[in-house]
């Protein structure tokens, strides 16, 4: 059985590995993968421990089957620039290759949206590569592009999605009912 939860801190290691892992697909050959494990995992370890300072709630989970880890999400409260108010964003979205097509994206992104619509949250904004298979994923789901921007150092086209969360929710669900 899929099981959701929070990382602690020893799960950051492989859930980074994963993200760059996965990384290289949604580049789509438009740039090269240059991440590195250790700046990437200094980095997420300290962007998990500075959420009160930033005035930010974060949350960091991961699909686990038997103690395996099958993916990994990572959302956070939206900058006001993309969402003036009552927004987060969906800060990363990985499984394992081997593990897709068994509704953990689906599971994992209900878990984010339930957490934060508790907390009285009604928008998400995704930035995503423009060329990566992912984003027939977000569209499928009623994922918009609001607008897209440059990245590292212009080599990247990146979509930025707005999404009503409610709606999103209620899409997830009625597609995950063909995995339970």
């Amino acid at each position: 059985m899929i099981k959701i939860r929070e990382l602690t801190e020893v799960d950051m290691q492989q859930a980074i590995e994963l993200k760059i892992l996965c990384w290289t697909e949604e580049l789509a050959g438009k740039a090269e993968n240059t991440l590195s494990v250790s700046q990437e995992l200094d980095f997420w370890v300290d962007w998990m421990h500075t959420a009160e300072e930033n005035n930010d709630i974060r949350l960091l989970i991961g699909a686990f089957e038997n103690d395996k880890m099958l993916g990994v999400a990572f959302g956070s409260f939206a900058e006001t620039f993309d969402i003036p108010e009552k927004g987060i964003e969906l800060n990363g979205l990985w499984v394992y290759p081997d593990q897709r097509n068994r509704g953990i994206s689906l599971m994992m992104i209900i878990y984010i949206l339930d957490f934060y619509l508790a907390k009285g949250m009604e928008n998400m904004v995704i930035y995503n590569p423009h060329y990566a298979p992912s984003n027939r994923f977000y569209h499928k789901f009623g994922a918009q592009v609001a607008k897209q921007e440059y990245q590292m150092d212009c080599r990247l086209l990146v979509d930025v999605f707005l999404i009503d969360m409610l709606s999103m929710k209620r899409k997830l669900e009625h597609s995950l009912k063909k995995y339970i």
